[in-house]
């Protein structure tokens, strides 16, 4: 019952996900094809790797609809699903975006939840306008993979929970005062208190790593 409940949250926050991040227009769409434009859905789809998606059809939305602006061949919107699949890896995963949608550079959320990824990889850098990024359930064991996210200035929303990595000590907080701009980690909202600490502990830290390099210099 418990299970079912979370997965009925989930379910709706995704909705509300959704609409946060495709409210907002499109070139080549009338304001009426993109008031909610479903995000495209490779999910539950076995894929091993992001190249086999473009052997497979995207699913069928249930919220929405997936809007292809006349002549591009590409899919408008800013949100992607590749959850509940088997990739280990997602290098190639700017050329597909690039591939299948027609702002690329506006990917605003990516779902990459359950699947077999044990890095953060680089790639996620390249969509400068992530807001949203699911992660968890997969492979992740090394805490300072976290350290790439604090490139993504925007990323107001990250799931990690689920990975090997939430075992670490202090797990919440290093991610905290690694991206101190996130709103919302592991679906529970960021609270004021936990963001003060978060910050105390980021700025302790960087002063003890400053003290230690320069008594390395000094030896």
């Amino acid at each position: 019952m418990a299970d079912m409940s979370a997965a009925v949250r989930q379910k709706r926050q995704d909705e509300l996900d959704q609409k946060a991040q495709n409210i907002r227009h499109v070139p080549g769409t009338t304001d009426s094809e993109v008031e909610i434009p479903a995000p495209l859905d490779y999910s539950f789809l076995a894929l091993a790797t992001i190249e086999d998606a473009e052997k497979e059809d995207p699913r069928i939305p249930m919220l929405g609809k997936v809007v292809s602006p006349k002549g591009t061949g590409k899919f408008a919107g800013r949100c992607l699903r590749m959850n509940n699949n088997q990739l280990a890896e997602i290098k190639t995963l700017k050329a597909f975006v690039t591939r299948m949608f027609v702002s690329p550079l506006m990917i605003g959320w990516l779902d990459l939840s359950f699947n077999c990824l044990t890095v953060i990889d680089n790639v996620l850098l390249e969509f400068p306008n992530l807001e949203i990024l699911y992660l968890h359930g997969n492979n992740i064991s090394n805490i300072k993979e976290v350290d790439k996210l604090a490139k993504l200035t925007k990323l107001r929303k990250l799931t990690l929970h689920g990975n090997a990595v939430e075992n670490e000590k202090g797990y919440r907080l290093y991610v905290l005062s690694t991206i101190p701009w996130l709103r919302n980690f592991d679906f529970s909202a960021v609270t004021k208190c936990e963001a003060k600490t978060a910050d105390t502990w980021r700025r302790l830290n960087n002063a003890s790593k400053k003290k230690k390099k320069t008594q390395a210099g000094e030896d």
